[in-house]
């Protein structure tokens, strides 16, 4: 059984476990191996959640979770849209500026065990409610361009690529920039 809730300090190893080990498996091939792999990677990841920092520079952000026969397997993180967004960062470097007609899905990963299990579409269709309870008519999200699984699953959720991109040169918590940056596309849904 699926139940999607708002996620809790407690879920933080749960939900860490599924960011890694998403970029892990969905990743590779992309990502270098060494980089994914790295140990400061995973025990970054870790300390990031446990600290339960994640949008406090987004007022009105909300952190989801998919619970799966009573197991956290993933997280859906939206809110309103980081006027300069980049990709995985979470804290805007423009001081957390959003936008008040726009929302974002900031982050969205499941752990690998459970692709396929009807998670995803669940805790996607939780980030669109509480976006539209919230007074947003339109939302964005940010995908590496070369993810053709996550490409696939947004636009069957009813998100579309936008023509706009950008260049992620890896995540601040992975303990430097990857060897050479990634492309990344602009995908947008409208209630």
């Amino acid at each position: 059984m699926i139940h999607v809730r708002e996620a809790r300090p407690d879920d933080a190893d749960a939900l860490a476990a599924a960011h890694v080990e998403g970029w892990r498996v969905g990743y590779r091939g992309i990502v270098p191996d060494d980089y994914l792999d790295a140990p400061e990677f995973a025990a970054q990841r870790l300390s990031r959640w446990r600290a339960w920092t994640w949008g406090d520079d987004l007022p009105g952000a909300q952190v989801f979770v998919a619970d799966v026969s009573d197991r956290v397997v993933g997280f859906g993180f939206c809110g309103p849209a980081r006027v300069d967004p980049t990709c995985d960062q979470i804290s805007s470097p423009t001081g957390g500026t959003t936008s008040s007609e726009l929302a974002e899905v900031y982050a969205f990963y499941l752990h690998p065990d459970a692709w396929g299990s009807g998670a995803a579409p669940a805790l996607m269709a939780r980030c669109h409610e509480y976006l539209r309870d919230n007074g947003f008519e339109r939302a964005v999200l940010w995908v590496l361009r070369d993810n053709p699984r996550a490409r696939a699953f947004y636009e069957k959720s009813g998100w579309s690529p936008t023509g706009r991109e950008s260049q992620f040169a890896g995540p601040q918590t992975a303990g430097g920039p990857l060897p050479w940056s990634l492309t990344e596309v602009e995908y947008a849904h409208q209630w």
